[in-house]
């Protein structure tokens, strides 16, 4: 049985220009139409390989979608779920229109949260701002007070970029402290796929491996400083938990995602995940048209499989493959087409995993009041 993620893009509209992102698109066209959820929900839930599916609704922004539209999409989970099917909903949102009503209906249906929000004021308000140019971070500050109100329990995602790398991690971890944010995730800033381009293409809007990395341990030593064991950074985290326990903790560790996490597009378009768009290779089909099972048995999925296999053959000497599983297959792709310093035989994880081994080495290590 699989456990599956579905990224849906309920709509691509937004009210936000973020300065790195490329996800919104404006237009006719742009939201999922009840045929097309209709044809996903049954999908999805009919496919007796899926023991559990996570509707990732995702945008654009999804709020800007009357709640109806998710009361449909439960309302079809819950007339086609399978006995002992487990079926959650997780929704990604900007935060900027947060209101009780909202709130209300998260709380109601069990709704897991992710919320945007890049770190301190003067960074997050420097590239999120709404298509008239107004800074956001106040908004979300509201948003959050929103969610708490009602007991919505929500994870903060945020997106690393140059700024935040060069005030240190420690302006990161504070500004997260400052708004009772624990728990958090941080992606770094990537550019528009650019599926032909050749190894160590310069592009702007990119944050490489090992600058991420490096920031990434920075932080490690300021959260293990702080001491507080009700911070969780999920890269952190589960770079530990792999480490000490076995377990992967974030999809990036897991390995085997083709066929685990999809996404699907306000079109019905699937493709496999949500951080390929604009490689045609990654496409696998139709919801309307293809079943799961079609699109897993499909020649363009038997070709992103046999990529993979390849990619994990050579890195497989690494002496940290073991934890990092390749790491993310999207970091390698944009990483061999841009970052001068790529190797295939590493991922680039190496550096952070070392350094959290090293640190979890220590004598003090065992009696850590934040380990698991």
């Amino acid at each position: 049985m699989r456990n599956v993620g579905l990224i849906v893009k309920a709509t691509r509209l937004c009210n936000l220009r973020c300065t790195y992102c490329h996800d919104w698109a404006a237009g006719p066209g742009q939201t999922m139409r009840l045929p097309v959820l209709a044809a996903l929900v049954a999908r999805a839930l009919g496919d007796p390989e899926h023991g559990s599916v996570d509707f990732i609704w995702h945008g654009g922004e999804t709020t800007l979608l009357p709640m109806d539209f998710y009361r449909r999409a439960i309302f079809l989970q819950q007339r086609l779920r399978r006995p002992g099917q487990s079926v959650r909903n997780i929704i990604q949102t900007n935060g900027t229109r947060l209101t009780d009503a909202w709130a209300r209906f998260l709380a109601a249906y069990g709704f897991g949260v992710g919320i945007s929000l890049d770190g301190p004021p003067h960074i997050h308000d420097r590239h999120r701002r709404t298509v008239s140019g107004r800074p956001t971070f106040a908004d979300v500050e509201a948003g959050i007070a929103v969610l708490r109100r009602h007991g919505v329990d929500f994870t903060v995602l945020m997106v690393l970029g140059e700024e935040a790398v060069r005030a240190g991690a420690r302006v990161t971890l504070e500004a997260m402290a400052a708004l009772g944010v624990t728990r958090y995730s941080l992606l770094s800033v990537k550019p528009v796929n650019q599926p032909n381009a050749r190894p160590g293409t310069p592009i702007a809007g990119y944050l490489d491996p090992q600058r991420t990395t490096a920031f990434l341990a920075e932080l490690y030593d300021c959260w293990r400083e702080r001491g507080d064991a009700a911070i969780d950074v999920r890269e952190l985290r589960s770079v530990e938990n792999r480490i000490r326990l076995g377990a992967a903790g974030s999809c990036t560790l897991a390995g085997g995602c083709l066929g685990s996490f999809y996404l699907v597009e306000p079109s019905g378009e699937v493709a496999h995940c949500d951080l390929f768009r604009g490689d045609d290779r990654y496409t696998l089909g139709h919801v309307e048209i293809d079943s799961f099972a079609a699109m897993r048995a499909g020649p363009a999925m038997a070709a992103l499989r046999a990529e993979e296999a390849a990619a994990h053959e050579r890195m497989r000497r690494c002496p940290e493959y073991a934890v990092c599983n390749g790491w993310c297959p999207h970091e390698r792709y944009v990483s061999r087409r841009h970052h001068p310093g790529h190797r295939d035989e590493c991922c680039g994880l190496r550096p952070l995993i070392e350094h959290i081994r090293t640190r979890l080495s220590a004598p003090w290590a065992a009696a850590d009041p934040i380990g698991v």
